[in-house]
């Protein structure tokens, strides 16, 4: 006889429980997060020259992107205790772009970069003190600045045997899949310590013009991995 009245609590304190919750995120939906950001990415490319035919030795040479350090901030709508939205957007990045292979050795050019990205986030623990999260979806990068270098110029003016005046290098814009995971360990009710790791499915084409014309266009895979270290605010 005394299982329904206790089923009966257990059934209100559940639902007072979740209540609470609720009401929590009704209050304090926002959550800021901001940190400096490490960004390696896991590049490959086509040849840059070799695999075109406008005479570099036989050999396969390679584009490569470096890792580059700076500023990230996300900010995140939870319309349920466990669901949120969650935009990420950054301080521009800029990254060196040396060869390989056959080109090792030789500084090609450098990008700035902006990759916002909007995931939907799962949040397993949004109450305790340590707050997991994974999340997936979709990421836009804009290449709104890339130069070559003058050794570029200079390399391509060997092999070409003279004649090579300047150098461009653009690459275009790209769009593709997103997906992050971190943790968030509360100091209070409104801030805590944020670690967190994205992955961004960046693939652009790169175009390379001497004196003006294009001479190649390459496949570079960027896909880089994001490591923050920073503070999340919720509001």
């Amino acid at each position: 006889m005394l299982n329904k009245p206790i089923r009966a609590c257990t059934v209100l304190a559940f639902l007072f429980v979740q209540s609470a919750i609720a009401q929590e995120y009704t209050d304090d939906p926002w959550l800021l997060r901001f940190g400096a950001t490490y960004v390696a990415p896991l590049d490959s490319s086509d040849g840059i020259i070799g695999d075109t035919g406008i005479g570099l030795i036989p050999g396969k040479d390679e584009a490569d992107v470096d890792d580059a350090l700076g500023f990230t901030f996300s900010l995140s709508y939870a319309f349920d205790p466990n669901w949120a939205v969650t935009l990420l957007a950054a301080a521009p990045y800029k990254h060196d772009i040396n060869g390989e292979g056959a080109l090792a050795g030789l500084e090609v050019g450098d990008t700035t970069h902006l990759p916002p990205s909007l995931t939907l986030e799962y949040r397993f623990n949004p109450t305790g003190r340590i707050r997991p999260y994974v999340g997936a979806g979709l990421n836009w990068t804009w290449f709104y600045k890339s130069d070559s270098s003058p050794a570029l110029t200079a390399a391509l003016d060997d092999i070409l045997g003279g004649g090579v005046n300047t150098t461009d290098l653009d690459l275009d814009n790209s769009f593709g899949f997103a997906a992050n995971a971190g943790i968030d360990w509360q100091l209070n009710d409104s801030w805590a310590v944020n670690t967190s790791i994205w992955f961004l499915d960046i693939d652009t084409q790169a175009e390379v013009f001497v004196n003006g014309a294009q001479v190649t266009e390459v496949d570079v895979v960027v896909d880089p991995l994001l490591f923050t270290l920073g503070l999340s605010y919720r509001f």
